[in-house]
């Protein structure tokens, strides 16, 4: 399944919709951890796999991880290859990939978005 969305509040709420309460979770576009936190709350039995590559996201995000152990910030450009690769080693350490959460550039950079998921698709089907 694939929606996509441009309101952030319709995004969240999807969010809430979709995440079951044991999901593995990779969001791309984490920002400062707003839905990230969303994301945690609805999944307290998964796991959440974030990434931005802001420098506002570093303390936010420490933040976010203090309060849900069973989530994992990586500050990096989700465009890179390498990027790539430490999120599907973590996705191997977990062992599978529920939900890919995707809000890339808050609708400035719309080629990121696609940019991302596509090197994300690419890498996993050939992993």
């Amino acid at each position: 399944m694939i929606k996509v969305v441009y309101d952030i509040k319709v995004y969240r709420q999807v969010l809430r919709d979709i995440i079951k309460k044991d999901d593995v979770v990779v969001e791309l576009g984490c920002h400062v951890g707003n839905s990230t936190c969303i994301i945690a709350n609805h999944s307290p039995e998964g796991s959440v796999v974030s990434l931005d590559n802001s420098p506002e996201s570093v303390d936010a995000m420490k933040s976010v991880t203090d309060k849900y152990p069973s989530t994992d910030f990586i500050k990096a450009d989700v465009r890179l290859h390498e990027t790539l690769e430490e999120v599907a080693q973590k996705i191997k350490e977990i062992g599978r990939c529920d939900v890919l959460s995707v809000d890339l550039g808050g609708g400035y950079h719309p080629d990121t978005t696609f940019k991302g998921i596509f090197h994300l698709v690419i890498n996993f089907k050939t992993s």
